[in-house]
């Protein structure tokens, strides 16, 4: 696995600590799927994976349970979590507050719109479609840039702790073929333009639409 050309992907400096490259290949590993849910990361696995030693791995598989990517058993070690679709039904319900109402306040409060939020849209698009990686990362940023766009830290706040089980989500819809990344792609610049006229009713009904995904996902999830 290549952790520096996935996060170079993303706009992350090329150049990382030890503890960060721990953290970014076990990180995209379990994105990807090389740890599947249920499964164990062994340590000596994970040092060679990234090319690290045992005490920068610890640090990550730390910090990634932290993030709600892992689960730490003792003497067991690090497991990754399982995703039900329960857990699916709850990040919607709550993503979709978080977002919307993120909207509907940039609107009525005629905040600017960031660059940033163009810029992620030129990035995504200028990312090939196989770097499901590379679009799940990008989006990420995108939809945080448009929470943080509200002025409201602690709804940030709310938002940052989610993003462990809403990356694994993308992933997941990418690798099943739901999120088609020219969708969300298009997606993406209608909410700027939206949010770019302060159109509340539009950029909440784009919002809706965009992230009507996850249902889809628990649906196939329960097939």
């Amino acid at each position: 696995m290549n952790s520096r050309k996935d996060a170079h992907s993303v706009g992350v400096g090329p150049v990382q600590s030890a503890r960060e490259r721990a953290y970014t290949g076990i990180r995209s590993a379990i994105l990807k799927g090389c740890f599947e849910p249920g499964a164990f990361v062994e340590e000596a696995q994970a040092c060679e994976m990234t090319g690290v030693s045992r005490s920068p791995v610890r640090e990550a598989l730390s910090r990634l349970a932290a993030e709600g990517y892992l689960e730490q058993h003792p003497r067991r070690g690090a497991m990754v979590r399982w995703l039900s679709p329960t857990e699916l039904r709850d990040l919607h319900e709550v993503r979709l507050m978080v977002e919307t109402h993120a909207a509907s306040k940039i609107c009525r409060e005629k905040r600017p719109i960031p660059d940033t939020l163009l810029e992620l849209c030129e990035t995504h698009e200028a990312t090939p479609a196989e770097d499901l990686l590379g679009c799940v990362e990008i989006n990420r940023l995108f939809h945080q840039a448009l929470v943080a766009a509200a002025g409201n830290t602690v709804l940030v706040q709310v938002f940052d702790g989610l993003q462990a089980p809403l990356s694994r989500a993308a992933m997941l819809s990418l690798r099943q073929g739901l999120g088609k990344t020219e969708i969300i792609e298009v997606e993406h610049r209608e909410m700027v333009a939206a949010l770019s006229v302060h159109d509340e009713e539009r950029a909440v009904e784009v919002i809706r639409r965009h992230l009507a995904l996850m249902p889809r996902l628990t649906r196939a999830l329960t097939a």
